[in-house]
């Protein structure tokens, strides 16, 4: 038996959201192709081949939106975040606390200490490389990200095809005659893409932290006499 050729990342971070966003354009066009009680195999190799691609595009567009403006630019990587840097406002802050809460200062202390063997003094992106490697060469840790990963992407696409969602089922509903039960769905789309973003948030901050904690708290190679 052949091996299917998709990851569990493809099916949660790809096909969902494109699957998802193509649902909302057929309702919104009305021309319920997905709705349909019967599939013929070229059709759903073309349904599902559409919704991989367009959640391709989905991530592409989700990467530049929440991880280079909105963490990049706004809030501040966890990188940063978790050593007390953040770019954010006080209000902002406030309104999201968990995503700031910074290491303890021992946790930094170490983190910094082991940075400093490498070379590397002061947090940012030139430490969380040397960690990353670190992680990479440790299985459970490892593991433990790739399920992150796995999570605040599917959570980041999510997000930004609720979003879209809810603009596109709002539009429908403007139209002339268009259904009020697309009113609701836009609403609802509109809370799950706000609830999502805080996902994405918590689990890409948990990315982070599990990269730092795990390289400060490395046990070091024995010495030979």
């Amino acid at each position: 038996m052949e091996k299917i050729p998709f990851t569990s990342y493809d099916f949660w971070a790809y096909l969902s959201a494109g699957f998802l966003l193509l649902f909302a354009i057929d309702q919104a066009l009305g021309t319920a192709l997905l709705a349909r009680d019967s599939w013929t195999v070229v059709q759903a190799v073309v349904a599902i081949t559409c919704a991989y691609a367009m959640g391709h595009l989905i991530a592409s567009m989700s990467s530049l939106l929440f991880e280079r403006l909105l963490v990049g630019k706004l809030l501040g990587y966890p990188r940063n975040v978790l050593f007390g840097q953040p770019l954010a406002w006080k209000w902002i802050r406030r309104l999201i606390p968990g995503y700031f809460v910074p290491l303890p200062e021992a946790t930094q202390k170490a983190a910094l200490e082991k940075g400093g063997k490498v070379g590397v003094t002061a947090p940012g992106e030139a430490l969380f490389w040397p960690e990353y490697a670190h992680a990479r060469a440790t299985p459970a840790v490892m593991s433990r990200l790739e399920n992150f990963l796995n999570q605040y992407g599917f959570c980041r696409n999510a997000a930004l095809v609720a979003l879209l969602d809810a603009a596109i089922l709002y539009w429908s509903y403007l139209q002339p005659g268009g259904p009020h039960n697309h009113l609701i769905w836009a609403r609802i789309a509109l809370l799950v893409g706000l609830g999502m973003t805080l996902r994405y948030l918590k689990f890409f901050r948990h990315y982070a932290l599990e990269v730092f904690t795990a390289f400060a708290y490395a046990k070091e190679p024995d010495k030979k006499p």
